[in-house]
């Protein structure tokens, strides 16, 4: 029973495989909502993590079957991120932070050739 909870992480990842073959790389409600879940889900079992080693006292190979329930659950949330960067929602490219960039101060201004 200990090894089934510490390896139900890893049971997901082909299944998040699936589902992130399906849902594509356009942004629309379908896929947001898989990215969002395929990152939610591993975020609420490293957030309970505490009561999920608690199931793991009773074995006596506590800290190996502690390590692979974080590992599955790290490879959940590391594949949620790269369906992120593969829809364009990861901020990765220079381009991406223009809203932070100051404009050049310009040295000299020229007019048009209208002679008045």
């Amino acid at each position: 029973r200990c090894w089934d909870v510490a390896l139900a992480p890893l049971k997901q990842i082909p299944m998040n495989l699936f589902i992130m073959y399906m849902a594509g790389n356009t942004i629309s409600i379908f896929p947001a909502m898989m990215v969002c879940m395929m990152g939610w889900r591993p975020l609420q079992a490293l957030m309970s993590l505490s009561a999920t080693l608690k199931a793991l006292e009773s074995s006596s190979r506590r800290a190996l079957q502690g390590l692979v329930f974080l590992v599955g659950n790290g490879l959940g949330l590391a594949l949620a991120l790269y369906k992120c960067q593969a829809m364009g929602l990861l901020p990765t490219r220079p381009s991406d932070w223009l809203a932070f960039v100051t404009p050049p101060q310009r040295m000299e201004f020229t007019g048009g050739g209208l002679i008045l």
